[in-house]
C-alpha cells in the first residue's frame, strides 16, 4: 500500500449501525449515512458532513466514523424534540481510488516508484475539494429523489456543510476550508496546510536529486519533481501558499499594519466565521507535525489577537505517542467538535424561527 492505514483503530469497531445508501451523484458513487433516519426526526434543516479518506484507501473506510457520529446526533435529537436539525454523513472515493482507480502506481510515493508523486497527490487533494463543490450544488436534490417523496423528503433544506478528512483527506479539508465558502467547519486529521513544506521534506527523506542541501531545498520548488505549475497551484489553493506564497511563515503573528491589512483581506474572504479542529500525531513520521506547526501556530495566534474579531474558532491538539493514525482520542474529539458545530447551527435556526 502507498501508506500505512491510519484507520486501523476504527476497523472492525462496534459503532452503532445507521442506514447506508449508495447513490450515483454527478457520476460519482456516494455513500450516504443516516438518510433513512431523517423521517422520524422531521427536521427543518439538514447538515452534511463530508468525509475524506486517506491515500490508498477508499470511501468505505469512513463508514464506522459516519455511523458513530450520526447515531450520536440522532440520539440527542430524539431526546430533545425541540431539535429540528438532521445530520447525514457522505463519503466518496478520492480520485484514482476505490471505484475510481485507474493506476496503482499513481497512488505511490517517490520511494514507491512514482516519479510524479507530488503532482499526482496534489491533484487528488485539490480534486476532492472541487468534486465536493460540484456535489454541494446538487446533493439536496439527489437526497430527496432517493427518498422518493416519502416522509423523509419533507420541507427540510441542506443549509450547512462541514468536513472531516484523514491524511490525504486532511490535506483536502484544509483546502476546502480555505477554498469553499459553503464549508463552515472542519476537522483535519493528520493533515498539513503547507503542501510545499510537506513535499519538500518528503523529497529530502527520499533522497531526490532535485533536493539540494546547499540551498535547504529552495530549488526543489520549480524543479521537475515539483514543477512551476504545481507551485502556482499551491499559491492559489493551499492555505500557506495563499497567505505567504513560497516565503517562510512568520514566527509571530505580530505584524506591521500594512501586512495585517493584507492578511485580513485574505482571511475575511476565505475563513471568516469558520471553525477548525486540527488533530496531529506527535509521533507521525509520514505527515510530521513539524511541517504544519509554523502555519498552525501563526494562524492560531492571529485568530486570538488581531484577527479575533474574525469569529474563527481554532482548536489545535497534538496527541503525544500517536503516529500516523486516526486514534480513539481523535475520534472522540472529532465527534465532540463536529456535533458542537452542528448544534450551533441548530440553535441559530431556532433563534431565526423565534424572531420570525
Amino acid at each position: 500500500m502507498p501508506e500505512q492505514n491510519p484507520m486501523q483503530s476504527t476497523a472492525g469497531s462496534s459503532s452503532p449501525t445507521v442506514s447506508k445508501s449508495t447513490i450515483l451523484m454527478s457520476g460519482l458513487l456516494v455513500d450516504v449515512y443516516g438518510l433513512e433516519e431523517l423521517a422520524p426526526l422531521r427536521p427543518t434543516a439538514v447538515s452534511v458532513l463530508w468525509l475524506y479518506h486517506g491515500r490508498g484507501r477508499a470511501k468505505e473506510d469512513m463508514g464506522a466514523f459516519a455511523s458513530r457520529i450520526v447515531s450520536q446526533h440522532n440520539a440527542a435529537a430524539t431526546s430533545s424534540p425541540a431539535t429540528k436539525r438532521g445530520l447525514i454523513a457522505v463519503a466518496f472515493d478520492q480520485r484514482n481510488h476505490g471505484s475510481r482507480l485507474v493506476s496503482d502506481k499513481a497512488n505511490e510515493s517517490w520511494r514507491g516508484g512514482n516519479e510524479r508523486h507530488a503532482v499526482d497527490m496534489y491533484a487528488m487533494v485539490a480534486g476532492m475539494v472541487s468534486d465536493t463543490s460540484g456535489l454541494m450544488d446538487v446533493v439536496e436534490g439527489y437526497l430527496k429523489s432517493e427518498l422518493g417523496g416519502g416522509a423523509g423528503a419533507g420541507e427540510w433544506r441542506v443549509d450547512q456543510h462541514v468536513a472531516l478528512g484523514v491524511s490525504l483527506g486532511g490535506h483536502s479539508t484544509w483546502q476546502a476550508l480555505f477554498g469553499e465558502e459553503r464549508m463552515v467547519g472542519g476537522v483535519v486529521i493528520i493533515g498539513c496546510p503547507d503542501y510545499m513544506a510537506l513535499m519538500s521534506d518528503r523529497a529530502q527523506r527520499s533522497k531526490l536529486a532535485t533536493f539540494s542541501a546547499e540551498d535547504a531545498g529552495a530549488s526543489f520548488l520549480g524543479s521537475r519533481d515539483f514543477p512551476p505549475d504545481l507551485v502556482a497551484a499551491c499559491l492559489r489553493h493551499d492555505p500557506k501558499g495563499i497567505l505567504f506564497g513560497t516565503g517562510s511563515v512568520p514566527t509571530s503573528a505580530v505584524a506591521e499594519a500594512a501586512e495585517q491589512q493584507r492578511l485580513r483581506g485574505l482571511l475575511d474572504a476565505r475563513v471568516r466565521g469558520k471553525k477548525f479542529l486540527v488533530c496531529s500525531g506527535g509521533d507521525d513520521k509520514l505527515v510530521p507535525y513539524s511541517k504544519a506547526k509554523p502555519f498552525v501556530d501563526f494562524f492560531q495566534e492571529a485568530t486570538r489577537t488581531w484577527y479575533a474579531d474574525g469569529g474563527v474558532v481554532f482548536e489545535n491538539i497534538v496527541y503525544e505517542g500517536v503516529g500516523h493514525a486516526f486514534s480513539e482520542g481523535m475520534i472522540e474529539d472529532s465527534c465532540r467538535f463536529l456535533l458542537d458545530v452542528v448544534n450551533g447551527a441548530a440553535e441559530k435556526g431556532a433563534e431565526s424561527r423565534s424572531k420570525i
